[in-house]
């Protein structure tokens, strides 16, 4: 990717805040432009034999409770998808 579907200026690959790999990202816009597959991965972690339910934080649906879950990340197994996602979302 060499420029922005928003701006049209040049996007620069970085690790954005909160992140943990390189991401092309716009500095005119501010938009992070994720190329991942469109699958999302969660799990149903059980702990102290009752399920685990996270909060959201950020939309849509900010305060609804949800699995954690989210997009697979490219070259990565369904598996680890949803472990890290897990990690990310519970900090365990």
């Amino acid at each position: 990717m060499k420029y922005c579907s928003n701006y049209d200026k040049p996007v620069e690959l970085l690790i954005p805040k909160d992140d943990d790999r390189p991401r092309y990202a716009c500095h005119a816009c501010g938009i992070v432009h994720y190329q991942n597959p469109k699958q999302v991965v969660g799990c149903i972690p059980k702990w102290e034999n009752k399920i685990l339910l996270c909060r959201r934080d950020i939309e849509p649906r900010k305060g609804k409770w949800t699995l954690p879950a989210g997009y697979l990340e490219n070259g990565e197994t369904v598996k680890d998808s949803a472990m890290r996602e897990t990690f990310e979302e519970t900090g365990r």
